[in-house]
């Protein structure tokens, strides 16, 4: 299996399928990857900075880690984002630590670089502002340009496990993720969901791997590190937990259903050992397992309000999953974009329906069909939560709240490539439509760069 998926660990019973000739693969792979990197650090440099979302509050968080060897207070309002040795305030302290952790060695080790100055001109007022920002915020930026990439290459080993012998396959799915504009501005700005993505992408690599060769107890031991990892990164990673416990068991030739029990214990053990504290410390301090800093529910919003919130809800959180539409502004014409991509997914949809149907023709293995079934599962999962959030925490999750689904982008990409596949026929028809949808979708992107810089007045599209 060496030829088929570098990530791969040694295969159990089942026959190797003849491996296309991995130096190809590794070279598409790696054109991906470095057209990745270029586009993320592009986009990076393009985001003013602290523009990202929530970007400020994530700061304060990595700078307090960093130079004080603490976590900030909870803050509730945007205004108590504030730095302060020994005393700060971040409303994104409702997260675990483990990305601050990641990303406070790099901040202390440029905590020297002299300040960057943004200055540019308010649109809306015609005023020139100017501010500065730390020096060690722009390479803290490159943390998640980097787990962008952790992200794509386990992306790819997931795909390899599910589609051995559709390397072209495996490749439009990982240049999906990587050109979808989205996933590049996550994972160009500080912010922890960059490190939630690769936790997801390494969780469902251990699914691929348990649903096609069956569980070891190493399998299940690793699995629920990586869960536990998850933990601490966003409680959003629950959902992986609940969806694991699944998998291990459906999990083939298991010895005995006492095996399947002992193995979903063991997981979800490892993970409420590691991931656990986090939710007994918020007990502790607040009284509640799950904290949020703001409380504006869409339930309590009044009538005529919440109605049209909610008629807008289900086109805002698709389009924000994949366009970050507040940094594009009014350089991009958002309601084309949104029609572009609902006819992409309509595709993409229709194509895994066409392929489920056709199932017993196409031979489509167990594992496939499992795999498919999982990574939609995780998804519905993660929009039930946020839908749930937006209707009972705070309505803001429903209009903007779609970049949260970034972490299941792409599995979703898997998905979509394999519908497309099975829309065109499967053959060498199919593997031009992927090609022709991957060039499309970097255009897109650059497009989005474009319209970021234009809209902040960055990369000299207009003096400050």
């Amino acid at each position: 299996m060496a030829g088929e998926n570098p990530m791969a660990m040694p295969d159990r019973d089942e026959p190797q399928a003849r491996p296309a000739p991995a130096s190809v693969a590794r070279i598409g792979l790696a054109l991906i990857l470095a057209v990745y990197l270029a586009l993320a650090a592009l986009q990076s440099l393009a985001t003013r900075l602290q523009w990202g979302p929530d970007e400020p509050a994530h700061i304060v968080y990595v700078r307090s880690l960093a130079m004080d060897g603490r976590l900030p207070a909870l803050g509730r309002t945007d205004a108590e984002n504030v730095y302060s040795p020994g005393a700060s305030r971040s409303h994104q302290a409702q997260h675990p630590p483990l990305y601050y952790l990641l990303a406070a060695p790099i901040w202390r080790a440029f905590a020297g670089r002299a300040d960057d100055t943004v200055a540019y001109v308010d649109r809306t007022t015609g005023t020139p502002e100017r501010f500065s920002v730390p020096g060690a915020v722009r390479p803290v930026r490159f943390l998640s340009v980097f787990l962008g990439a952790v992200t794509l290459i386990f992306a790819w080993a997931t795909a390899r496990t599910v589609f051995p012998e559709r390397p072209t396959l495996c490749l439009a799915a990982v240049a999906f993720a990587a050109f979808t504009p989205m996933f590049t501005y996550v994972n160009s700005v500080i912010n922890n969901d960059a490190l939630l993505g690769a936790a997801f992408a390494a969780t469902a690599w251990l699914w691929a791997r348990i649903i096609r060769f069956g569980a070891s107890w190493r399998d299940v031991i690793i699995l629920g590190l990586v869960l536990g990892l998850g933990l601490n990164v966003k409680q959003t990673a629950l959902g992986l937990v609940a969806v694991s416990a699944v998998v291990l068991a459906l999990a083939p030739r298991a010895p005995s259903l006492r095996r399947r029990i002992a193995w979903i214990a063991a997981a979800a053990g490892l993970a409420v050992a590691l991931g656990g504290w986090w939710f007994v410390r918020n007990l502790a301090l607040h009284g509640q397992l799950f904290v949020y800093p703001f409380f504006q529910p869409l339930l309590q919003v009044g009538e005529p309000q919440r109605s049209a919130i909610l008629r807008a809800m289900p086109a805002r959180v698709f389009l924000f999953a994949l366009v970050p539409v507040d940094a594009v502004g009014p350089y991009a014409n958002i309601a084309a974009l949104l029609r572009l991509f609902e006819f992409l997914a309509l595709a993409a949809a229709v194509g895994l329906v066409v392929a489920f149907a056709r199932r017993r023709t196409i031979a489509m293995p167990r594992h496939e069909a499992l795999s498919l079934a999982f990574w939609l599962a995780i998804g519905a999962v993660v929009l039930a939560g946020l839908v749930w959030n937006a209707l009972t925490v705070d309505w803001r999750m429903g209009t903007s709240g779609g970049r949260l689904l970034v972490c299941v982008l792409p599995l979703a990409a898997i998905a979509s490539a394999r519908g497309f596949s099975a829309l065109l026929g499967e053959r060498r028809l199919a593997g031009l439509g992927l090609l022709l949808i991957t060039f499309l979708l970097l255009a897109l992107n650059l497009q989005a760069i474009w319209a970021t810089a234009a809209s902040y007045q960055t990369l000299g599209l207009a003096p400050p």
